[in-house]
């Protein structure tokens, strides 16, 4: 199930992208109760305002919440 991002930039190896949205690609492992996150797959919008997706390990991954320029000021 897609997780909503677009209050997000993704930071991905050193780049940031305008991020749309997100899903995590989850997998049991052996006895494990809760499920593992293999991969994040995430649909980003690229410097030429192109839709694109990408897909990598989770520990590679940053998000930081987008600030306004409203919410700078106070």
């Amino acid at each position: 199930m897609p997780i909503n991002m677009t209050d997000y930039r993704m930071i991905l190896r050193g780049r940031v992208y305008n991020v749309l949205q997100i899903v995590l690609v989850t997998r049991f492992e052996d006895g494990d109760d809760a499920p593992t996150v293999k991969y994040i797959e995430a649909v980003y919008i690229d410097e030429d305002g192109s839709i694109k997706i990408l897909r990598d390990e989770p520990q590679y991954f940053q998000f930081l919440r987008r600030v306004e320029a409203k919410q700078k000021e106070s």
